[in-house]
């Protein structure tokens, strides 16, 4: 939280009911993104560009139904919920989420698959986490779900400026930022010192020279020949 998390935000939402409005927005830009072939990752700056201006476009000459007092809002934010619908096109299950039912009881009732944030580091669901910027909203397309309204942040702070309100009362162990680049970058960042503590116990661990192999099977090969190798002495 403190290194690689610091630019995640923790916020708290409120949900406006007048964005029920973009539902029919968010289903033309999703099928907009759909009938757009990419050759490449390159391209899709360019893409947003012209989806952003269609789009515009049909809600001014009213092919999309949108109340005149969010047409300015829509102005401001279409080109960021059409990167959105890109990345969603790209994401995929497994990955960066799950499809699972809910730890909550009125959800488990009802047996219904939703979209969970999965930290890809620890491989943790979030269920409290949700996408901004209609990403949650484009992959419930993507994956038919029913389609939630977006929420817009009401009170957020990021990890990096939660922590350095502490400022010089900010005390804790790791076992994994032991590189000097970290140790340095924390020490910048939040004013702390570094001190290492001795195990409690002899470590065991020894790291052996990498190889590496082109085909799943010849890994294996490696690993089990590696394996016999060391066994025998």
């Amino acid at each position: 939280m403190c290194l690689d998390k610091a630019r995640h935000v923790l916020y708290l939402s409120h949900e406006i009911e007048s964005l029920k409005w973009l539902e029919t927005l968010f289903i033309n830009i999703w099928a907009a993104v759909l009938r757009t072939e990419m050759s490449n990752s390159d391209d899709i700056s360019e893409h947003i560009k012209d989806i952003s201006q269609f789009i515009k476009a049909n809600v001014q000459n009213k092919n999309i139904s949108v109340p005149d007092y969010m047409n300015e809002f829509v102005n401001y934010k279409i080109e960021r919920w059409v990167d959105s619908a890109f990345q969603a096109r790209i994401m995929r299950e497994d990955d960066h989420f799950v499809l699972d039912i809910p730890k909550t009881d009125d959800q488990h009732i009802k047996k219904q698959k939703n979209i969970i944030v999965l930290d890809k580091d620890t491989g943790i669901e979030q269920y409290s986490t949700r996408w901004s910027h209609g990403l949650a909203q484009f992959l419930e397309l993507k994956y038919r779900r029913k389609i939630t309204v977006e929420s817009l942040k009401a009170v957020f702070i990021s990890n990096k400026a939660f922590f350095q309100r502490y400022k010089q009362r900010l005390y804790g162990l790791t076992g994994t930022l032991g590189s000097e680049n970290s140790q340095s970058f924390l020490s910048d960042l939040y004013h702390v010192q570094f001190a290492d503590l001795p195990t409690s116990r002899k470590k065991s661990y020894f790291q052996l020279p990498s190889k590496v192999s082109f085909e799943y099977g010849d890994w294996l090969d490696l690993i089990a020949k590696e394996s016999i190798e060391q066994a025998r002495e």
